[in-house]
């Protein structure tokens, strides 16, 4: 249900003179002041639109059903994007979020509002919402983001230390268009639009009023675009010599622009928050656990089976089959039960496929989950029995090995489903090592972690690392992986970083140890988590690669390289699954 709603636009300027723009939406029939839904993208609010029907406006259907309901919906372009003014030194700045500050001040004296406001948003608008959480504005009652990056080094652009250059090309091409209005270049990367229909019915951001938001427009040509940072980042600490020319030191230093980087500010606020992560959405989920694990304060958080966005239903066991698509209503109503009845205690929900259920813990991991070992063992094999004898295993790494283009790093832009075939045929280029038909079903709750003993003949690579179910018929699914770049190994001591999980490794420049070419050494990869019931009969699989061509950048130095994975009573290499009900 829907009601009908009106879009007001304003300009509303902060302290050093600039002009934000911002639409609020609100049903036309009215019953005394309303409760506020606050969005703050970097994606134009509003288009301003050739035929004018409101229906074609990004959040026409989402503000019709808030109002339906009794919510009013604000949503602002952030500084230095859309028909807002100003200029963008770097993403997610200290003085973004303390528009957001003033915004919600805005919103709470107007002659609408009746003083309660809810942050939301999901992706760029789930950062932003974790930016409001943190202003400690009273107003703000509720704080809800979505598919969010609580550290977008780790989880999102460099996982495993390896460039992300797909998210980041096209992330750079997609928001430059943007900045400049350039309604081509936006359609040019859009996945899943009709991209004829888009550029004639588009022709820039909503202006305010009769404002030609052009001016605002020519002052973003300064802003900070990401482009070809991936390229020359290295280590984590690489963001000061990226700053050159800049007033800041935030350019792209993912320490300070994570959401983790908020967490004192938040805990003082004490907003409550609830959250939503989806398992097939690159590293949300790994983000999502560690929210939970370090923040204090009342929240809930839920990691469910979905891609970016929550607009797929994602099942591993649909092999080849494209996801279920989910109403948009259905995430609204989650909205709105949490703005009614906001967290006061700590709780994750998470969701276990194959068991169709979702289950609900005040602890993670949650209680019962017991660790196991699988074995790398000849023949291809994985053995719960340590090995006794020798072995290794040469692997010759091809550079065109690749989890396609509808995987869990391309679902950020869009929010594409993420959709395998069956993986039988990509196996073939990789190492693998598969599991006797399981005896039981089996239940992996948590981040599988590969402890593995090998060599490489080259001075550094990339390790990817992808565990498989394999049906009777022997059809392959992707589960879920984990990559690490050979150079960044070295496993941080306990009390060496405050949030992440365990084993965890630093990135920075101090930490690195060099690749001895053919010299054995032990590398240690925490595959992202996942909840999922493999029922009997099914195989497990570990997968070994040192490419994913279509989303990672291959490391400098690495091509032709041979891997030898080592399989030994001294060098015992194993998968360790976290499972519940050992």
């Amino acid at each position: 249900m829907t009601a009908p709603v009106i879009r007001r636009s304003h300009y509303i300027a902060m302290p050093d003179g600039v002009r934000l723009a911002l639409d609020v939406w609100l049903p036309i029939e009215m019953d005394g002041r309303l409760p506020a839904f606050l969005l703050s993208t970097r994606y134009w609010r509003a288009f301003d639109l050739v035929e004018g029907d409101p229906q074609y406006q990004p959040a026409f259907a989402m503000a019709g059903h808030l109002a339906a309901r009794g919510y009013a919906l604000v949503e602002v372009d952030s500084r230095g994007s859309g028909a807002s003014f100003g200029q963008r030194a770097c993403e997610w700045s200290p003085q973004e979020r303390d528009d957001l500050g003033l915004v919600i001040d805005w919103i709470a004296s107007r002659d609408w509002s009746d003083g309660r406001i809810v942050a939301t948003g999901y992706s760029y608008g789930g950062n932003t919402a974790f930016m409001a959480a943190s202003t400690g504005r009273k107003a703000l009652v509720l704080t809800a983001p979505q598919f969010a990056d609580f550290d977008i080094y780790r989880h999102n652009l460099f996982p495993g230390g390896v460039a992300n250059i797909f998210l980041n090309d096209r992330w750079a091409a997609l928001t430059a268009a943007q900045d400049r209005g350039d309604v081509e270049g936006v359609a040019d990367q859009l996945p899943g639009i009709d991209k004829a229909l888009f550029r004639r019915l588009v022709r820039g951001p909503a202006p305010v009023g009769g404002e030609d938001p052009a001016r605002a427009i020519a002052g973003h040509a300064g802003n900070f675009n990401i482009g070809a940072t991936a390229r020359s980042v290295t280590f984590i600490d690489d963001a000061a010599r990226l700053n050159a020319g800049w007033d800041t030191d935030l350019v792209m230093d993912s320490e300070k622009l994570s959401i983790h980087a908020l967490r004192p500010a938040m805990e003082a606020a004490g907003t409550p928050i609830a959250y939503w992560a989806g398992w097939f959405d690159a590293g949300t989920a790994e983000g999502a656990l560690e929210l939970f694990n370090s923040v204090d304060g009342p929240m809930e958080v839920f990691i469910g089976p979905w891609s970016h966005g929550r607009r797929w239903h994602q099942d591993p066991f649909a092999i080849g089959q494209t996801p279920r698509s989910l109403p948009a209503s259905e995430n609204l109503d989650d909205l709105l039960s949490a703005a009614a009845c906001p967290p006061t205690a700590r709780r994750l929900h998470y969701y276990t496929l194959g068991a169709d259920q979702w289950r609900t813990t005040t602890v993670w991991p949650p209680d019962g989950q017991q660790s196991c070992r699988l074995f790398l063992a000849g023949d291809g094999l994985l053995s719960e029995v340590p090995p006794v004898d020798g072995g290794a295993d040469v692997h010759a790494v091809r550079a065109d090995a690749s989890t396609g283009r509808q995987n869990r790093w391309w679902t950020q832009i869009g929010c594409a489903p993420v959709h395998h075939p069956d993986r039988a045929p990509a196996d073939a280029l990789l190492q693998t090592y598969d599991s006797a038909p399981l005896d039981r079903a089996v239940e992996i709750t948590g981040a599988p972690v590969l402890h593995l003993w090998m060599a490489c003949d080259r001075p550094d690579a990339a390790l990817f690392a992808y565990l498989e179910m394999v049906d009777s018929q022997g059809r392959v699914a992707l589960l879920t992986e984990g990559v690490l770049r050979l150079m960044h190994r070295r496993v941080l001591p306990p009390g060496e970083h405050s949030f992440q999980a365990d084993p965890a490794h630093g990135y920075r420049a101090c930490d690195a140890l060099p690749v001895m070419p053919g010299e054995v050494m032990q590398v240690v990869v925490r595959l992202l988590p996942i909840s999922i019931r493999i029922p009997a009969g099914f195989r497990l699989r570990l997968a070994l690669a040192g490419a994913d061509a279509d989303t990672f950048a291959p490391v400098t130095g690495s091509d032709g390289a041979h891997f030898t994975f080592h399989r030994d009573d001294i060098h015992a290499s194993a998968l360790e699954l976290p499972l519940i009900g050992l």
